[in-house]
Protein backbone atom coordinates (compact mmCIF):
# COMPACT_ATOMS: atom_id res chain seq x y z
CA UNK A 1 0.00 0.00 0.00
CA UNK A 2 0.96 3.80 -1.05
CA UNK A 3 0.71 6.57 1.77
CA UNK A 4 -1.55 8.56 -0.35
CA UNK A 5 -2.36 12.12 0.22
CA UNK A 6 -5.77 11.05 1.64
CA UNK A 7 -4.66 9.56 4.42
CA UNK A 8 -2.15 12.06 5.47
CA UNK A 9 -4.66 14.68 4.92
CA UNK A 10 -7.31 13.08 7.75
CA UNK A 11 -4.58 12.72 9.96
CA UNK A 12 -3.89 16.61 9.96
CA UNK A 13 -7.86 17.03 10.11
CA UNK A 14 -8.99 14.68 12.74
CA UNK A 15 -5.44 14.56 14.62
CA UNK A 16 -3.24 17.34 13.78
CA UNK A 17 -0.58 15.20 12.64
CA UNK A 18 1.87 16.93 10.09
CA UNK A 19 3.99 14.50 8.25
CA UNK A 20 7.08 14.56 5.65
CA UNK A 21 5.17 14.17 2.64
CA UNK A 22 8.12 14.47 0.08
CA UNK A 23 9.41 11.18 2.40
CA UNK A 24 6.70 8.74 1.34
CA UNK A 25 7.39 9.80 -2.69
CA UNK A 26 10.73 8.86 -1.85
CA UNK A 27 9.68 5.49 -0.62
CA UNK A 28 7.74 5.11 -4.20
CA UNK A 29 10.83 5.61 -5.45
CA UNK A 30 13.00 3.53 -3.53
CA UNK A 31 9.97 0.51 -3.85
CA UNK A 32 10.12 0.94 -7.31
CA UNK A 33 14.48 0.37 -7.36
CA UNK A 34 13.78 -2.49 -4.98
CA UNK A 35 11.48 -4.05 -7.94
CA UNK A 36 13.82 -3.66 -10.33
CA UNK A 37 12.01 -1.14 -12.30
CA UNK A 38 12.08 2.20 -12.24
CA UNK A 39 9.51 3.39 -14.68
CA UNK A 40 10.87 7.12 -15.90
CA UNK A 41 14.85 5.28 -16.24
CA UNK A 42 13.50 1.69 -17.51
CA UNK A 43 11.71 1.94 -20.20
CA UNK A 44 12.43 3.83 -23.36
CA UNK A 45 11.03 4.06 -27.34
CA UNK A 46 13.14 3.43 -30.20
CA UNK A 47 12.34 4.04 -33.65
CA UNK A 48 10.94 1.41 -35.26
CA UNK A 49 9.85 0.59 -38.84
CA UNK A 50 8.73 3.25 -40.94
CA UNK A 51 9.00 5.71 -38.00
CA UNK A 52 6.97 4.07 -35.27
CA UNK A 53 8.25 4.32 -32.04
CA UNK A 54 8.84 0.92 -30.46
CA UNK A 55 8.98 0.20 -26.20
CA UNK A 56 12.09 -0.83 -24.99
CA UNK A 57 12.70 -2.21 -21.42
CA UNK A 58 16.33 -1.51 -20.39
CA UNK A 59 18.03 -5.07 -18.77
CA UNK A 60 18.32 -4.87 -15.25
CA UNK A 61 20.68 -6.25 -12.65
CA UNK A 62 18.27 -4.85 -9.63
CA UNK A 63 21.29 -4.82 -7.46
CA UNK A 64 18.77 -2.41 -5.10
CA UNK A 65 17.70 -5.45 -3.65
CA UNK A 66 20.62 -7.69 -4.14
CA UNK A 67 22.43 -4.77 -1.86
CA UNK A 68 19.61 -5.33 0.69
CA UNK A 69 19.46 -9.20 1.01
CA UNK A 70 23.73 -8.99 1.69
CA UNK A 71 22.59 -6.26 4.51
CA UNK A 72 20.23 -8.41 6.57
CA UNK A 73 22.70 -11.44 5.72
CA UNK A 74 25.28 -9.86 6.93
CA UNK A 75 23.87 -7.98 10.32
CA UNK A 76 21.73 -11.38 11.39
CA UNK A 77 23.26 -13.88 10.18
CA UNK A 78 22.21 -17.52 11.26
CA UNK A 79 23.02 -17.64 14.71
CA UNK A 80 21.87 -14.54 16.51
CA UNK A 81 21.08 -14.96 20.38
CA UNK A 82 19.10 -12.78 22.39
CA UNK A 83 19.98 -12.95 26.45
CA UNK A 84 18.36 -11.82 29.22
CA UNK A 85 20.15 -11.67 32.35
CA UNK A 86 17.06 -12.47 34.80
CA UNK A 87 16.79 -16.49 34.27
CA UNK A 88 13.57 -16.69 34.63
CA UNK A 89 12.96 -13.94 31.89
CA UNK A 90 15.62 -15.94 29.73
CA UNK A 91 13.97 -19.12 29.95
CA UNK A 92 10.23 -16.70 29.17
CA UNK A 93 11.96 -15.39 26.25
CA UNK A 94 13.88 -17.78 24.49
CA UNK A 95 13.46 -21.49 26.21
CA UNK A 96 16.27 -23.46 27.01
CA UNK A 97 18.18 -22.78 23.94
CA UNK A 98 17.45 -19.24 23.12
CA UNK A 99 14.89 -20.45 19.91
CA UNK A 100 11.65 -21.22 21.57
CA UNK A 101 9.54 -19.15 24.34
CA UNK A 102 8.21 -15.68 22.73
CA UNK A 103 11.09 -14.95 19.94
CA UNK A 104 10.37 -18.84 18.47
CA UNK A 105 6.57 -18.78 18.81
CA UNK A 106 6.98 -14.85 17.22
CA UNK A 107 9.18 -16.06 15.00
CA UNK A 108 11.32 -12.34 16.06
CA UNK A 109 14.13 -13.10 14.32
CA UNK A 110 13.59 -15.16 11.46
CA UNK A 111 11.42 -12.16 10.58
CA UNK A 112 14.27 -9.84 11.19
CA UNK A 113 15.96 -10.97 8.38
CA UNK A 114 13.64 -9.90 5.93
CA UNK A 115 12.40 -6.90 7.81
CA UNK A 116 15.72 -5.62 7.78
CA UNK A 117 16.30 -6.44 3.79
CA UNK A 118 12.80 -3.81 3.36
CA UNK A 119 14.33 -1.53 5.91
CA UNK A 120 17.40 -0.75 4.14
CA UNK A 121 15.03 -0.61 0.96
CA UNK A 122 12.61 1.83 2.02
CA UNK A 123 14.29 3.73 5.19
CA UNK A 124 11.99 2.38 7.78
CA UNK A 125 10.38 -0.10 9.21
CA UNK A 126 8.05 -1.08 12.78
CA UNK A 127 7.02 -3.85 14.79
CA UNK A 128 4.05 -3.95 16.69
CA UNK A 129 3.27 -6.41 19.69
CA UNK A 130 -0.05 -7.78 19.60
CA UNK A 131 -2.09 -9.65 22.42
CA UNK A 132 -4.63 -12.10 21.64
CA UNK A 133 -6.76 -13.33 23.73
CA UNK A 134 -7.20 -10.75 26.29
CA UNK A 135 -9.82 -8.44 27.89
CA UNK A 136 -10.35 -4.93 28.58
CA UNK A 137 -11.37 -4.03 32.26
CA UNK A 138 -11.77 -0.35 33.24
CA UNK A 139 -10.25 0.07 30.07
CA UNK A 140 -6.79 -1.70 30.51
CA UNK A 141 -5.65 -4.92 28.99
CA UNK A 142 -6.16 -8.06 31.12
CA UNK A 143 -4.68 -11.39 29.99
CA UNK A 144 -4.78 -15.18 31.68
CA UNK A 145 -2.47 -18.13 30.65
CA UNK A 146 -4.22 -18.49 26.73
CA UNK A 147 -2.99 -14.75 25.93
CA UNK A 148 -0.52 -14.90 23.36
CA UNK A 149 1.44 -12.44 22.04
CA UNK A 150 2.79 -12.49 18.05
CA UNK A 151 4.92 -9.78 16.53
CA UNK A 152 3.41 -7.61 13.53
CA UNK A 153 5.90 -5.73 10.89
CA UNK A 154 5.07 -3.01 8.66
CA UNK A 155 7.36 -0.88 6.26
CA UNK A 156 8.22 2.73 5.74
CA UNK A 157 4.79 3.19 3.88
CA UNK A 158 2.57 2.58 7.13
CA UNK A 159 4.13 4.77 9.27
CA UNK A 160 3.45 8.20 10.24
CA UNK A 161 5.82 9.41 13.26
CA UNK A 162 3.58 12.01 15.54
CA UNK A 163 6.45 12.55 17.41
CA UNK A 164 10.01 12.19 18.58
CA UNK A 165 12.81 12.01 21.12
CA UNK A 166 16.49 12.29 20.56
CA UNK A 167 15.62 11.24 17.39
CA UNK A 168 13.61 8.17 18.24
CA UNK A 169 10.18 8.02 17.13
CA UNK A 170 8.14 7.88 20.24
CA UNK A 171 4.76 8.52 19.28
CA UNK A 172 3.36 6.86 15.83
CA UNK A 173 -0.05 6.01 13.87
CA UNK A 174 0.24 2.72 11.26
CA UNK A 175 -1.47 2.39 8.60
CA UNK A 176 -2.89 -0.61 6.86
CA UNK A 177 -5.76 -1.97 4.78
CA UNK A 178 -8.64 -3.70 6.04
CA UNK A 179 -11.88 -5.05 4.64
CA UNK A 180 -14.75 -4.11 7.35
CA UNK A 181 -18.58 -5.75 6.18
CA UNK A 182 -17.77 -6.30 2.88
CA UNK A 183 -15.93 -2.88 2.13
CA UNK A 184 -12.24 -1.77 1.81
CA UNK A 185 -11.43 0.26 4.69
CA UNK A 186 -8.28 2.32 5.95
CA UNK A 187 -7.16 1.10 9.29
CA UNK A 188 -5.34 3.64 11.31
CA UNK A 189 -3.85 2.61 15.12
CA UNK A 190 -2.35 5.41 17.20
CA UNK A 191 -0.06 4.79 19.68
CA UNK A 192 -0.07 7.97 21.96
CA UNK A 193 1.67 8.82 25.14
CA UNK A 194 -0.42 10.15 28.00
CA UNK A 195 0.43 11.07 31.90
CA UNK A 196 -0.71 7.30 32.72
CA UNK A 197 0.44 5.66 29.88
CA UNK A 198 0.33 4.90 26.38
CA UNK A 199 -2.99 4.99 24.88
CA UNK A 200 -3.74 2.95 21.62
CA UNK A 201 -6.47 4.18 19.54
CA UNK A 202 -8.05 2.26 16.81
CA UNK A 203 -10.16 3.79 13.76
CA UNK A 204 -11.69 2.45 10.46
CA UNK A 205 -12.38 4.75 7.77
CA UNK A 206 -13.44 4.75 4.18
CA UNK A 207 -14.10 7.00 1.25
CA UNK A 208 -16.79 9.00 1.16
CA UNK A 209 -17.31 12.22 -0.97
CA UNK A 210 -13.44 12.52 -2.03
CA UNK A 211 -13.20 12.04 1.69
CA UNK A 212 -12.25 9.68 4.21
CA UNK A 213 -14.36 9.75 6.98
CA UNK A 214 -14.44 7.55 10.28
CA UNK A 215 -16.93 4.48 10.27
CA UNK A 216 -17.76 2.51 13.44
CA UNK A 217 -15.31 0.41 14.96
CA UNK A 218 -14.48 -3.40 13.98
CA UNK A 219 -16.68 -5.82 16.11
CA UNK A 220 -14.37 -7.15 19.26
CA UNK A 221 -11.95 -4.37 19.08
CA UNK A 222 -12.08 -1.35 21.59
CA UNK A 223 -11.51 2.28 20.24
CA UNK A 224 -9.51 3.15 22.94
CA UNK A 225 -7.05 0.58 24.75
CA UNK A 226 -5.30 2.17 27.94
CA UNK A 227 -2.36 0.40 27.88
CA UNK A 228 -0.56 1.84 31.56
CA UNK A 229 1.96 1.11 30.23
CA UNK A 230 5.31 3.72 29.47
CA UNK A 231 6.91 1.33 27.61
CA UNK A 232 5.82 1.63 23.91
CA UNK A 233 4.49 -1.56 22.57
CA UNK A 234 5.91 -0.56 18.76
CA UNK A 235 9.48 -0.21 17.91
CA UNK A 236 10.92 1.57 14.78
CA UNK A 237 14.45 0.63 12.62
CA UNK A 238 16.49 2.45 10.26
CA UNK A 239 19.65 1.92 8.69
CA UNK A 240 22.29 4.00 10.83
CA UNK A 241 22.25 6.78 7.84
CA UNK A 242 21.14 10.43 7.98
CA UNK A 243 17.73 11.45 7.38
CA UNK A 244 18.73 13.99 4.58
CA UNK A 245 14.98 14.61 3.84
CA UNK A 246 13.39 15.13 6.96
CA UNK A 247 15.94 14.71 9.92
CA UNK A 248 13.54 15.68 12.59
CA UNK A 249 11.23 12.84 11.81
CA UNK A 250 12.39 10.13 12.93
CA UNK A 251 12.31 7.92 9.95
CA UNK A 252 15.22 6.86 8.11
CA UNK A 253 16.25 6.73 4.18
CA UNK A 254 17.21 4.10 2.27
CA UNK A 255 21.00 2.47 2.31
CA UNK A 256 20.88 3.29 -1.42
CA UNK A 257 19.19 6.63 -1.39
CA UNK A 258 23.00 8.24 -2.40
CA UNK A 259 23.42 6.22 -4.62
CA UNK A 260 20.52 5.96 -7.07
CA UNK A 261 23.34 7.22 -9.87
CA UNK A 262 25.21 4.30 -9.20
CA UNK A 263 22.58 2.08 -9.79
CA UNK A 264 21.46 3.23 -12.77
CA UNK A 265 25.03 2.98 -14.08
CA UNK A 266 25.06 -0.46 -13.39
CA UNK A 267 21.92 -1.10 -15.28
CA UNK A 268 23.71 0.81 -18.28
CA UNK A 269 26.37 -1.10 -17.88
CA UNK A 270 24.83 -4.47 -18.18
CA UNK A 271 22.16 -3.32 -20.43
CA UNK A 272 25.04 -2.11 -23.25
CA UNK A 273 26.55 -6.24 -22.31
CA UNK A 274 23.19 -7.85 -22.82
CA UNK A 275 22.39 -5.74 -26.19
CA UNK A 276 26.14 -6.18 -27.41
CA UNK A 277 25.17 -10.33 -26.70
CA UNK A 278 21.82 -10.17 -28.68
CA UNK A 279 22.68 -7.84 -31.58
CA UNK A 280 26.16 -9.96 -31.73
CA UNK A 281 24.71 -12.96 -34.04
CA UNK A 282 26.15 -13.32 -37.29
CA UNK A 283 24.61 -11.73 -40.52
CA UNK A 284 24.61 -12.57 -43.85
CA UNK A 285 23.65 -10.61 -46.60
CA UNK A 286 22.55 -11.35 -50.19
CA UNK A 287 22.52 -9.71 -53.37
CA UNK A 288 19.35 -9.20 -54.14
CA UNK A 289 19.65 -11.25 -57.73
CA UNK A 290 20.09 -14.40 -55.59
CA UNK A 291 16.53 -13.65 -53.99
CA UNK A 292 13.72 -15.14 -54.83
CA UNK A 293 9.80 -14.45 -54.67
CA UNK A 294 7.22 -16.56 -54.66
CA UNK A 295 3.73 -16.62 -56.26
CA UNK A 296 2.39 -15.60 -52.56
CA UNK A 297 4.80 -12.51 -51.76
CA UNK A 298 7.34 -14.52 -49.92
CA UNK A 299 11.26 -13.72 -50.53
CA UNK A 300 13.24 -17.01 -50.16
CA UNK A 301 16.77 -16.90 -49.93
CA UNK A 302 19.51 -19.15 -51.62
CA UNK A 303 19.04 -21.66 -48.22
CA UNK A 304 15.55 -21.73 -48.21
CA UNK A 305 15.47 -23.61 -51.10
CA UNK A 306 18.05 -26.29 -52.17
CA UNK A 307 18.07 -25.71 -55.78
CA UNK A 308 18.76 -22.65 -55.54
CA UNK A 309 21.91 -22.62 -53.14
CA UNK A 310 23.97 -22.59 -56.60
CA UNK A 311 23.23 -20.33 -58.88
CA UNK A 312 24.79 -18.50 -62.44
CA UNK A 313 24.67 -15.28 -63.12
CA UNK A 314 27.09 -14.93 -65.36
CA UNK A 315 31.13 -13.68 -64.65
CA UNK A 316 31.93 -11.53 -61.59
CA UNK A 317 29.81 -9.62 -59.45
CA UNK A 318 26.07 -7.86 -59.76
CA UNK A 319 26.89 -3.58 -59.99
CA UNK A 320 30.45 -4.30 -58.35
CA UNK A 321 29.42 -6.03 -55.48
CA UNK A 322 29.89 -9.43 -53.87
CA UNK A 323 27.23 -11.74 -54.04
CA UNK A 324 27.32 -13.11 -50.35
CA UNK A 325 28.85 -10.78 -47.40
CA UNK A 326 29.20 -12.31 -43.62
CA UNK A 327 29.21 -10.05 -40.72
CA UNK A 328 29.90 -10.93 -37.12
CA UNK A 329 29.40 -8.10 -34.88
CA UNK A 330 32.16 -8.21 -31.97
CA UNK A 331 30.56 -8.87 -28.80
CA UNK A 332 33.43 -6.85 -26.57
CA UNK A 333 32.75 -9.24 -24.00
CA UNK A 334 35.75 -8.05 -22.17
CA UNK A 335 35.18 -4.46 -22.16
CA UNK A 336 31.51 -4.71 -20.80
CA UNK A 337 32.30 -6.57 -18.04
CA UNK A 338 34.99 -4.35 -17.05
CA UNK A 339 32.60 -1.87 -17.27
CA UNK A 340 29.98 -3.68 -14.93
CA UNK A 341 32.37 -4.44 -12.60
CA UNK A 342 33.84 -1.18 -12.16
CA UNK A 343 30.16 -0.07 -11.18
CA UNK A 344 29.38 -2.27 -9.03
CA UNK A 345 32.75 -1.68 -7.28
CA UNK A 346 31.26 2.21 -7.37
CA UNK A 347 27.87 1.16 -6.14
CA UNK A 348 29.13 -1.55 -3.33
CA UNK A 349 31.29 1.62 -1.80
CA UNK A 350 28.23 4.05 -1.74
CA UNK A 351 26.33 1.84 0.05
CA UNK A 352 28.47 0.82 2.80
CA UNK A 353 29.70 -2.50 1.32
CA UNK A 354 33.37 -1.73 0.61
CA UNK A 355 34.37 -1.53 -2.94
CA UNK A 356 35.43 -5.25 -3.60
CA UNK A 357 31.96 -6.85 -2.06
CA UNK A 358 31.34 -7.73 -5.83
CA UNK A 359 34.08 -9.29 -7.69
CA UNK A 360 33.96 -11.09 -10.44
CA UNK A 361 37.01 -13.38 -11.60
CA UNK A 362 38.57 -12.89 -14.61
CA UNK A 363 38.06 -9.49 -14.82
CA UNK A 364 41.10 -8.75 -17.24
CA UNK A 365 42.57 -12.01 -16.26
CA UNK A 366 42.78 -10.64 -12.57
CA UNK A 367 43.08 -13.71 -10.06
CA UNK A 368 41.15 -13.33 -6.98
CA UNK A 369 42.05 -11.21 -4.03
CA UNK A 370 44.78 -12.91 -1.21
CA UNK A 371 43.04 -13.07 2.37
CA UNK A 372 45.27 -10.10 3.53
CA UNK A 373 43.88 -8.20 0.86
CA UNK A 374 40.16 -9.08 1.29
CA UNK A 375 40.80 -8.46 5.18
CA UNK A 376 42.03 -5.31 4.05
CA UNK A 377 39.04 -4.21 1.74
CA UNK A 378 37.00 -5.64 3.62
CA UNK A 379 37.40 -2.52 6.76
CA UNK A 380 34.46 -0.54 5.37
CA UNK A 381 32.32 -3.04 5.60
CA UNK A 382 33.20 -4.64 9.38
CA UNK A 383 32.99 -0.72 10.31
CA UNK A 384 29.40 -0.11 8.51
CA UNK A 385 27.92 -3.20 9.98
CA UNK A 386 29.12 -2.63 13.46
CA UNK A 387 27.32 0.86 13.40
CA UNK A 388 23.99 -1.07 11.56
CA UNK A 389 24.16 -3.33 14.43
CA UNK A 390 23.89 -0.85 17.27
CA UNK A 391 20.34 0.26 15.92
CA UNK A 392 19.28 -3.37 15.31
CA UNK A 393 20.25 -3.97 19.12
CA UNK A 394 18.32 -1.06 20.03
CA UNK A 395 15.07 -1.92 18.13
CA UNK A 396 15.43 -5.67 18.93
CA UNK A 397 15.81 -4.49 22.88
CA UNK A 398 13.05 -2.24 22.94
CA UNK A 399 10.63 -5.43 21.25
CA UNK A 400 11.66 -7.78 24.30
CA UNK A 401 11.58 -4.54 26.86
CA UNK A 402 7.87 -4.70 25.20
CA UNK A 403 7.39 -8.74 25.57
CA UNK A 404 8.34 -8.78 29.06
CA UNK A 405 6.12 -5.54 30.14
CA UNK A 406 2.94 -7.72 29.06
CA UNK A 407 4.00 -11.16 30.13
CA UNK A 408 4.54 -9.59 33.85
CA UNK A 409 1.36 -7.24 33.47
CA UNK A 410 -0.94 -8.19 31.51
CA UNK A 411 -0.14 -12.19 31.25
CA UNK A 412 1.14 -12.54 34.60
CA UNK A 413 4.44 -14.24 34.29
CA UNK A 414 7.14 -13.96 37.23
CA UNK A 415 9.22 -12.09 35.25
CA UNK A 416 11.88 -9.28 35.47
CA UNK A 417 10.56 -6.34 33.26
CA UNK A 418 14.18 -4.71 34.34
CA UNK A 419 17.02 -7.00 33.93
CA UNK A 420 19.50 -6.44 31.26
CA UNK A 421 18.75 -7.62 27.81
CA UNK A 422 21.20 -8.67 25.37
CA UNK A 423 21.99 -9.37 21.64
CA UNK A 424 24.58 -11.40 20.48
CA UNK A 425 25.13 -10.92 16.39
CA UNK A 426 26.80 -14.31 14.30
CA UNK A 427 30.87 -12.62 12.98
CA UNK A 428 31.50 -16.27 11.51
CA UNK A 429 31.45 -13.73 8.11
CA UNK A 430 34.11 -11.79 9.37
CA UNK A 431 36.00 -14.40 12.16
CA UNK A 432 36.91 -17.78 11.68
CA UNK A 433 35.03 -18.60 14.69
CA UNK A 434 36.18 -21.95 15.21
CA UNK A 435 40.22 -19.83 16.07
CA UNK A 436 38.80 -17.79 18.37
CA UNK A 437 37.36 -20.03 20.18
CA UNK A 438 40.61 -21.96 20.12
CA UNK A 439 42.10 -18.87 21.24
CA UNK A 440 39.64 -18.12 24.06
CA UNK A 441 40.14 -21.76 25.64
CA UNK A 442 44.12 -20.69 25.42
CA UNK A 443 42.87 -17.66 27.34
CA UNK A 444 40.69 -19.68 29.92
CA UNK A 445 43.86 -21.71 30.65
CA UNK A 446 45.74 -19.33 30.96
CA UNK A 447 43.98 -17.40 33.53
CA UNK A 448 43.20 -14.61 31.20
CA UNK A 449 39.41 -15.31 30.51
CA UNK A 450 37.00 -16.73 33.14
CA UNK A 451 35.43 -19.98 32.64
CA UNK A 452 31.85 -18.38 33.18
CA UNK A 453 32.71 -15.59 30.55
CA UNK A 454 33.62 -18.33 27.92
CA UNK A 455 30.41 -20.02 28.70
CA UNK A 456 28.66 -16.89 27.86
CA UNK A 457 30.34 -15.79 24.78
CA UNK A 458 30.17 -19.18 23.48
CA UNK A 459 26.90 -20.94 24.50
CA UNK A 460 25.11 -17.88 24.81
CA UNK A 461 24.05 -18.04 28.68
CA UNK A 462 23.39 -15.66 30.87
CA UNK A 463 26.06 -14.50 33.23
CA UNK A 464 23.89 -16.62 36.51
CA UNK A 465 23.36 -19.68 34.14
CA UNK A 466 26.88 -19.83 33.24
CA UNK A 467 28.07 -19.29 36.87
CA UNK A 468 25.99 -21.99 37.91
CA UNK A 469 27.52 -24.40 35.30
CA UNK A 470 30.87 -23.59 36.14
CA UNK A 471 30.78 -23.34 39.85
CA UNK A 472 31.99 -19.55 39.62
CA UNK A 473 30.58 -17.64 42.12
CA UNK A 474 30.13 -13.54 42.00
Amino acid sequence: MKMNNEILDYLERAHGITSPREYYARIDEWGAWMKGHLRSFHEFYENGNGGFPIKRRLYSLNMAKKICEDWASLIMGEKTYIKASDSKSDEWLGGSDGQHGFIGETGLLRGMTRMIEKVFGLGSGAALLRLDGVKLRDGRLTGDGNTKLRVDFVDAAHIVPISTQGGRITEAAFISEARKDGCDTVYVELHRLEEDGYVITNEWLCMKNGELEAVPPKRGVASVVRTGSFVPLFAVLTPCITNYIDELSGLGVSVFAQATDCLRGVDLAFNNFCRDLKLGGKKVFVNRSLVMRGEDGVTYTPDDVAQQLFVTVGDGDIDGETMIKEHNPSLRAEENAVAVQHQLDYLSFRCGLGTRHYLFSGVQGKAQLTATQYTGEMQDLIQNTARHRVNVTEFLVSIIRAALWAGKHVIGAELDEDCEVSVRFDDSYFIDSESERTRDRAEVEAGLMKPFEFRMKWRGESEEMARLMTGEDK
